[in-house]
């Protein structure tokens, strides 16, 4: 009896243990509630949205609908909950100081143009990072004294906010995946994509003036507004309402 006992007690160590690798489920669920945990000790204002995507290719790792964060979101986004929690202390640690210090005064809240949405890279067959939920497009910021910096109409203008976009545009290049701005493509002329992909490519020009050889290739198969249309069966993308 008292083997039978030992070997029923370490099979239930084995078992929790193999739980904790995530083999029966377990761990990937504690990861998901983590991350969710990290954007509530950050004061993220969240809710899990469960997304009902016909297509495997357009499902998101553990999706959350983000309102307010370092700042606040226009509209709401939908992202995965790691690039969610990963872009909310780069707008934290990086844009805010980087305001401050170039505008002098601080962000009240962050336009978007668009996070989570079902179709392909433009030119290619391959997925965008948006149909993943880790991708998002930044069109612009509201400042403390009123003031809004524009993608659209303030990146090749010269001055203080053309300064403050190129080097937000830079640091997301450090931290970031595909960074694409207005240099890149007609297609971003309004905005800057920043994702989470698996390409790592800074689409801005260099001091030289020239742009990296490499950004003909991702915008030929990754670029994400002219993109083309999603499968025949997916018709889905976040508008940031509820």
């Amino acid at each position: 009896m008292l083997v039978r006992g030992g070997s029923a007690a370490l099979l239930l160590v084995v078992a929790f243990a193999l739980a904790g690798c995530g083999l029966f489920g377990g761990g990937k669920e504690r990861a998901g509630d983590a991350c969710l945990d990290q954007l509530e000790s950050e004061h993220v204002a969240f809710k899990p949205a469960p997304i009902h995507a016909s297509s495997s290719a357009c499902t998101i790792d553990n999706p959350v609908r983000v309102t307010d964060a370092a700042m606040s979101w226009r509209p709401a986004g939908l992202l995965a909950c790691g690039f969610a929690a990963r872009f909310d202390q780069f707008l934290a640690k990086t844009a805010e100081p980087l305001a401050k210090r170039r505008l002098g005064a601080s962000i009240v809240s962050m336009r978007q143009l668009g996070t989570y949405s079902c179709r392909h890279m433009v030119g290619g067959k391959h997925m965008s990072e948006h149909a993943r939920g880790l991708a998002i497009d930044v069109a612009g910021f509201f400042l403390s004294d009123g003031r809004y910096v524009s993608v659209e109409t303030d990146w090749h203008e010269g001055g203080r906010k053309e300064a403050f976009l190129h080097d937000f545009a830079r640091d997301a290049c450090s931290k970031f995946g595909v960074v694409l701005t207005p240099d890149a493509n007609s297609a971003h002329f309004n905005h800057i994509h920043i994702d989470a992909g698996r390409y790592k490519v800074c689409g801005m020009r260099r001091a030289d003036g020239t742009l990296p050889p490499e950004l003909a290739h991702v915008t030929a198969e990754s670029g994400d507004s002219a993109a083309a249309p999603p499968p025949a069966h997916e018709n889905i993308a976040d508008t940031g309402a509820e």
